[in-house]
């Protein structure tokens, strides 16, 4: 789901003033890549795809919401396919095949019918332009579209070998980007001002500014929402601290507390994998274990990601400096979710699965592993 990326890009290819007001960029202090603006640091639980020795890789906001979009359909869209089906019926039906659609049985249409062409074109024509209307603003205006026929989930490479950044999202959300992780500035409460865009998720948000503060086209700016929804600023802050400590200096412990809910103050090489979430479009099973929704919200969220794609790095970025992807490598990138998931589907090859057993599993457990390998 992109529904902040979405608005952002509307109103960047609009104006930028209004971009700008999107992220409240002149409401908050700027955070540089030398600045912390935060005590503590701390990984939201179900944020990382992958983590290693090269990158971080994190996932963006919106994605356990996703099922709304499919919920809203039931009360927008349908309502107003129906009406302007009516009109089709009555009023345009009749006029080039001379039969009167009552929804689906078909009849002749004869002249001492006329009250119901009538009764087409002056009530029902109306309300389906309006209808039309409606499903242009929940599509378009209130972003929808970014849950059907789109990318499953956005993902955000932060490479420290490289020091860029690796941005996979749609084309009308800003389509794929590369910027300079110098020139980030972090933002902690990007709430919008406008009371369309005004969201009451808290996130983290990096602004990349233009290369010309002059240039009135302002080419080079852009906006990233990184991480899952927050509790709120301070959260994000301390997220902003992981990923600086992180591209800064790397992981400089072996693995983190077993409690995702307390702060800690290494950055871990193997994450636990309560931090890690699924990098690929999940089956109805891991959803659920990992959002813990209800049978309505799983059933609408799987309706929308059925008609996703998972986004793919392109190849000439080389953004992975030598690791890999998660999804063909889960356990040599740290991408602990996605290998649980392959262990469970027999997918890990014996070596991985005694390298994984190492660093996330129990002593016992891996002498298990290499006494079934000889």
């Amino acid at each position: 789901m992109f529904i902040r990326e979405e608005g952002y890009a509307r109103l960047r290819r609009s104006e930028t003033s209004k971009s700008r007001a999107h992220i409240n960029l002149e409401g908050q202090k700027h955070w540089p890549t030398d600045r912390s603006g935060a005590r503590g640091i701390e990984m939201p639980s179900r944020a990382a795809y992958a983590q290693n020795d090269a990158y971080l890789e994190l996932c963006n906001p919106g994605w356990d919401l996703q099922w709304r979009a499919g919920i809203g359909n039931l009360y927008v869209i349908l309502p107003a396919i129906l009406v302007i089906w009516c009109w089709y019926g009555f009023a345009v039906h009749p006029v080039l095949f001379g039969k009167i659609i009552f929804f689906f049985p078909v009849v002749d249409y004869r002249p001492r019918d006329w009250p119901f062409l009538l009764m087409g074109w002056l009530l029902l024509f109306p309300l389906a332009i309006g209808s039309a209307f409606l499903i242009y603003l929940w599509f378009y205006r209130m972003g929808m579209r970014i849950c059907f026929f789109s990318y499953a989930r956005g993902r955000i490479r932060f490479n420290r070998l490289t020091r860029k950044v690796y941005v996979l999202r749609p084309d009308y959300c800003g389509g794929n980007v590369v910027l300079d992780w110098e020139r980030l500035v972090a933002l902690f409460d990007p709430q919008s001002t406008s009371r369309w865009d005004k969201q009451s998720i808290a996130m983290l948000a990096l602004y990349h500014p233009p290369f010309d503060p002059s240039d009135q086209t302002a080419k080079g700016e852009d906006c990233i929402f990184v991480g899952p929804g927050l509790s709120g600023p301070q959260e994000a802050a301390s997220l902003w601290e992981y990923i600086r400590q992180y591209t800064e200096a790397g992981p400089t412990v072996d693995h983190v507390p077993a409690d995702a809910s307390s702060t800690y103050k290494g950055i871990a090489r193997y994450l636990h994998p309560d931090y890690t979430t699924y990098c690929g479009k999940p089956s109805r099973r891991q959803y659920q274990l990992e959002q813990k929704p209800g049978f309505m919200e799983t059933s609408f969220h799987m309706m929308s990601q059925v008609t996703c794609s998972w986004p793919a790095f392109p190849k000439e970025w080389q953004s992975d400096s030598g690791m890999g992807e998660p999804e063909d490598k889960p356990v040599q990138t740290g991408a602990v979710m996605t290998a649980l998931v392959y262990r469970m589907q027999g997918k890990l090859s014996k070596a991985d699965d005694i390298e994984f057993l190492q660093h996330w599993g129990t002593a016992e457990a891996v002498q298990e592993a290499m006494s079934r390998k000889e």
